[in-house]
Formats: structure tokens, C-alpha cells, sequence
């Protein structure tokens, strides 16, 4: 077994040797041209890979004009030209350290110039002991292609963590209610597993909206329809609210699909029962959740819960999961990948107003839930200034290089015309997925 072991290191220290070997002749080759051919083959790389390998390869600057003239010689002049100027941009700019492992070239090249480009520097951690570094960053967003580009530092190149998507291109696969007022009672065979999570807001004084998030894993939509009922009992064990439906899956074949339903109540405490039918596989879940809503009484809760978010934008689902700021598709289980970018909404009340505007304050901070201190300090904070007496709060969280474990974000609303504050708390958990 030890001979096997030291075979198998040796053969991985080939292989690290090897792979070392030819960045370094990949390097010699690239720092042996022209700065001019630095930018060409730059710009290669970005849009066509093996175009570039072959033009580095060229034993001779002229070998490699004339490759160059024809790699554009059935291509249009418009197309040149973007690409040499974007090109040109992107090794000014960013070409200055380390060109050749900056992931910044080749988006710049590819996409242009970001609609916006955020420049990070985060604050320093306040842990009395810490090694960790905070590293600058940089967030592109691009609104024509719905596309946002998360770049960490790493050494003296940026380096390219996370993509996301959102915008009209971004199907959410979600069940539509297809027959309101309908349920099937079905004999099950087997348990059909499903995630559920609410959210509280005030809908008017003394009347709570109380929002029903349901998450539900399907591998085959074909000739699907669930069953879905929802029955709400207050402290005494009396019905007092049902809702049925019948549900189609709408938008993909398979994957995780998302419904919300929502209830007007007065502030009390209650118990949800949750039961779903899979019609065609005979398959039944049910659960149960307490819910208080005591907090709103008589408007004494001015702020709602913080709910994380799958996608918050200015597309359109369906009317269940409109907000006055869009779209807002709730997470029924905070866990989330690392660097991925996810979202945060809330609901203020009974703002100070002037001229029938509020100003506000919104500063959120996210905290080592294990170490139960405050060791990462992730401060965002931005000013509105918008009509009303209530804000509706979207924000995109960018958890960048955080470390995978579980976290506590807090949202801190200072009413700049009141003074007043209002704090509202969530949890979320960063983990590497497969």
C-alpha cells in the first residue's frame, strides 16, 4: 500500500511538473511578441481559443499579420473594428499586471463596456485575530444581456467567481393555478416531498399579509398536476382559512419549481397544514407551520421580515410573484452556493414623509453565524429618497469570496427625517455544490 501511495504522489508530481512546463512556454511565447501582438492575441483568446493557439504558435511577425488579416478577411469591417477597439480598451486598462490571467480582458472583449461596473473595496475585518485578507472586487452588470460577472482579486489579476443571470432570458419554473377551489383526494403510495417558508408584512392596520412560499422538486412534468390545499387555524383549533387549487407546472420539463400563495389575517397566532397531491403518481406531503403574527397588532411591527430571494428583477412569472419592485421569487431554503449572487427583500411602514417623499437609510451587515461574532463585516449601504409613507426594498447580495457556513445578515433602516431605526433579521448558509 505505501509503494502504491508513493506511485501514485510521483505520478501527480509528473503531472504538476508537466502542466507547470507548458504555462511557462505558453508564457515565454506570449512575452516574446510585439505589445501590438499582445493585444491581438489577447483579444483572440477571448473569442476564439484555438485561433489564438495558432497565432502564438507563428515563428514570425510577419507569419502572424498575415494570419491576422486573414482570420477577418470574410468577416465584416464593423466587427474588426469593435473587437480592436474593445481590445484595445481592455490591455489599457486591465492588461497592466498580469494580462494573461485577468478575467476582466476577456469579458471586456467579448460583451463591451458593463451598463455597471462596481468597484469593491470592503471594510477590514474587526476579529482582534485574523490572517484572512479582504479582497478588492468588482461587479459587472450588463442590463441588454441580463447578465451579471463577480471578479475577486487574487494576486494582481482579477479573477471571475460568479455569473449570473436575470431578465426576460430567465425562465422560473413555477406552478400555475389551473382550478381555484379544487382538490383531489388521493389514497397515496408514496410521500411526495415538498420546502415551505413565509414571509409576515402588513398589508393595512391591524391586517396582516401573510405570504406561503412553497418549493417542489419535479423529475418528469408530463401529464403532472398537484393538488394543493392550505388550511389556517387560529389559537383555538377553528378553520378559519382554506385555500384549494389544482397546479400545472408551467415553463421547464424538470427541476425545482416555485408557488406562493397569500393570506390577509388579522395579527394572531396560527397553524398552517400544508398538503400536496402528485395526481399522477399518487404521491401525498403534508406539513405544519406555526405562524405569529401578534408583532403587527395595531401597527406596532414597522418593518416586515427580510426574505432571501432566487431572483428579484423587472421581469414577469406570473401575478403571484409580483412586488411593487418586480418580480420577487422567495427561497424556501437558504442555502446557497458559494460566490453565487441571490437577493433580499422587505416592506418599511409608517415612514416620515416631506412633500409626500420618504428618505431612508438601508445598511445591511453580514456576520459569522458560527464564530457568533462579528468577524466578517460586509457592509452595504445606499440612500432612497422615493414617494410614500412605505419603502419596498430589493437588494443584491454579492457574497463573493465568503467562506462556505452559515451566516446572519441584518438590515438597519434609518428614516433620515425621523431619526428612527428599524432592524430586521435573516439567516442563510454557503456551501459548495457539485
Amino acid at each position: 500500500m505505501r509503494n502504491k501511495g508513493l506511485k501514485i504522489g510521483f505520478v501527480l508530481l509528473v503531472l504538476l511538473f508537466i502542466c507547470c512546463a507548458v504555462v511557462n512556454i505558453f508564457a515565454t511565447r506570449y512575452y516574446r511578441l510585439l505589445e501590438k501582438e499582445r493585444k491581438i492575441f489577447l483579444g483572440l483568446q477571448s473569442v476564439d481559443s484555438l485561433a489564438a493557439v495558432e497565432y502564438l504558435n507563428l515563428e514570425s511577425p510577419t507569419e502572424r499579420a498575415k494570419y491576422y488579416e486573414n482570420y477577418w478577411y470574410e468577416k465584416k469591417e464593423s466587427q474588426r473594428q469593435e473587437f480592436e477597439e474593445r481590445i484595445e480598451y481592455a490591455y489599457r486598462q486591465f492588461g497592466r499586471y498580469a494580462p494573461l490571467s485577468d478575467d476582466r480582458i476577456p469579458i471586456y472583449v467579448i460583451y463591451g463596456p458593463p451598463s455597471i461596473r462596481e468597484e469593491i473595496t470592503p471594510q477590514k475585518k474587526l476579529a482582534i485575530k485574523t490572517k484572512e485578507k479582504v479582497k478588492p472586487a468588482e461587479i459587472w452588470t450588463y442590463k441588454r444581456h441580463g447578465i451579471i460577472f463577480d471578479f475577486i482579486r487574487s494576486a494582481r489579476a482579477y479573477e471571475l467567481i460568479a455569473q449570473s443571470e436575470f431578465g426576460d432570458k430567465v425562465g422560473i419554473p413555477y406552478l400555475k393555478e389551473v382550478a381555484p377551489d379544487t382538490f383531489f383526494e388521493i389514497e397515496p403510495t408514496a410521500l411526495l416531498k415538498f420546502s415551505i417558508a413565509c414571509g409576515r408584512f402588513r398589508q393595512k392596520k391591524n391586517l396582516t399579509r401573510l405570504e406561503v412560499y412553497i418549493t417542489l422538486e419535479i423529475e418528469d412534468t408530463t401529464g403532472l398536476l398537484i393538488s394543493r390545499n392550505i388550511q389556517i387555524f387560529d389559537k383555538e383549533d377553528n378553520l378559519i382559512r382554506e385555500k384549494k387549487c389544482i397546479l400545472m407546472p408551467r415553463e421547464d420539463e424538470q427541476g425545482i419549481y416555485f408557488d406562493e400563495v397569500n393570506f390577509w389575517l388579522e395579527p394572531e397566532e396560527y397553524r398552517l397544514e400544508i398538503e400536496l397531491a402528485d395526481i399522477k403518481n399518487r404521491k401525498v406531503g403534508k406539513k405544519t407551520l406555526g405562524v405569529n403574527l401578534l408583532d403587527y397588532y395595531n401597527d406596532a411591527k414597522e418593518i416586515s421580515d427580510l426574505i432571501p430571494a432566487k431572483l428579484i428583477d423587472g421581469s414577469f412569472t406570473d401575478e403571484k410573484f409580483n412586488k411593487p419592485v418586480g418580480r420577487v421569487i422567495p427561497l424556501t431554503q437558504s442555502v446557497l452556493p458559494v460566490h453565487k449572487v441571490f437577493y433580499f427583500y422587505a416592506e418599511v411602514y409608517n415612514l416620515e414623509t416631506k412633500n409626500s417623499m420618504h428618505r431612508i437609510r438601508t445598511t445591511y451587515e453580514v456576520y459569522n453565524k458560527g464564530k457568533m461574532r462579528k468577524e466578517i463585516v460586509d457592509v452595504m449601504t445606499k440612500d432612497y429618497f422615493e414617494a410614500g409613507d412605505v419603502a419596498y426594498i430589493a437588494v443584491e447580495y454579492h457574497p463573493m469570496d465568503l467562506m462556505p457556513g452559515h451566516y446572519i445578515i441584518v438590515l438597519r433602516i434609518e428614516d433620515l427625517l425621523s431619526g428612527k431605526e428599524r432592524t430586521a433579521v435573516s439567516e442563510f448558509e454557503l456551501k459548495m455544490m457539485e
